[in-house]
């Protein structure tokens, strides 16, 4: 997954599905933590993983405050911490919990990356955590972090439930950076993260399947196109294919793993960027029941007057319409 689509899919979400978590993507999740930036290189952070089989997964379940109670169906949950002695002090600075932090981040995205849903928490008890899991007096736990694949919101309680179905929202870019001194408001210039999706799902036929069980490669071209055609339907009110005003000049498509018949797609797709005559869309074909990525591709579309043969520039009406849609 492209690191633009990582930032904009994660999400502190509180669902979590019954399905295991694959040991070797934890293992990529502590690989990329490990390879996180450290003042002098100290490298302070330490994570201790409990599976839900573990022993002592239920005193560590009994740490977590009340209204955390939800990562209890995590399979996975992962403590992060860190000594003040193991980090780098500087002038006075003490960095092993800024390093952590980094750490920690670098392990959330790589989760992301691999269609997982990580949560960390503040929500638990210091003294029962410690001694769930044996820390010694000088470690500092700093985030209890919940893993596993995305779940159904309507398995939460009501409460819990309308903290899922919050808008994400994030403060202006100005009210976080500045330029040149502190107070001077950093002026953003480009469209606001993460864009609008559009999504559909797209059904199946068996025709789409090939020899080797799953649907053929080349067909999943035929599902972007699908998807392109619904999108300009649904939001310019296309009546025919012919009231399409672009054609397709490029694309880029990475299978992940591979579509069945009986899986059901969903296509998520925006508009990453538009130049003069040409814009791109940016898709994801997922299973709507556990988030599990299929497919990533990216298209080339370029406006085209068919009367006069030859490309045209993007016209402001479609810039005003997919606006919301456009985002890095």
């Amino acid at each position: 997954m492209e690191f633009r689509r990582v930032l904009a899919e994660r999400r502190s979400l509180r669902a979590f599905a019954d399905r295991p978590v694959e040991p070797e993507k934890i293992e990529r999740m502590i690989e990329a933590a490990r390879w996180s930036p450290s003042s002098g290189n100290r490298q302070p952070w330490r994570f201790t993983v409990v599976a839900r089989d573990d022993p002592r997964r239920p005193a560590l379940e009994e740490s977590l405050t009340r209204g955390n109670a939800w990562a209890k169906k995590a399979p996975v949950l992962i403590v992060s911490g860190a000594r003040r002695d193991d980090g780098s002090i500087v002038e006075n600075r003490e960095y092993f919990l800024h390093d952590t932090g980094l750490a920690t981040m670098s392990l959330l995205y790589r989760g992301v990356d691999q269609g997982l849903l990580v949560h960390p928490m503040a929500g638990w008890k210091e003294a029962p955590l410690k001694e769930a899991l044996s820390l010694p007096e000088d470690f500092r736990p700093i985030a209890v972090i919940a893993v596993g694949y995305p779940g159904k919101t309507g398995d939460l309680d009501e409460e819990t439930r309308r903290k899922d179905e919050q808008p994400r929202t994030r403060k202006e870019i100005g009210e976080v950076a500045y330029r040149g001194g502190f107070g001077e408001p950093y002026r953003a210039t480009l469209p606001a993260a993460p864009p609008k999706r559009y999504e559909i799902d797209i059904p199946l036929r068996f025709r789409d399947i090939d020899s080797m069980g799953h649907v053929n490669n080349a067909v999943t071209l035929s599902l972007l196109e699908f998807g392109r055609i619904r999108f300009f339907f649904d939001l310019f009110g296309a009546q025919r294919v012919e009231e399409i005003p672009f054609i397709l000049a490029e694309a880029n498509v990475r299978y992940r793993i591979p579509i069945l018949l009986q899986d059901p797609v969903r296509l998520r797709m925006h508009v990453t960027d538009v130049a003069r005559s040409s814009f791109r869309f940016q898709y994801e074909l997922s299973d709507p029941r556990d988030g599990r990525v299929f497919t990533e591709a990216e298209t080339v579309q370029v406006m085209y007057d068919y009367a006069a043969g030859r490309p045209r520039p993007v016209d402001a009406s479609f810039l005003e319409t997919i606006r919301e849609y456009i985002g890095g």
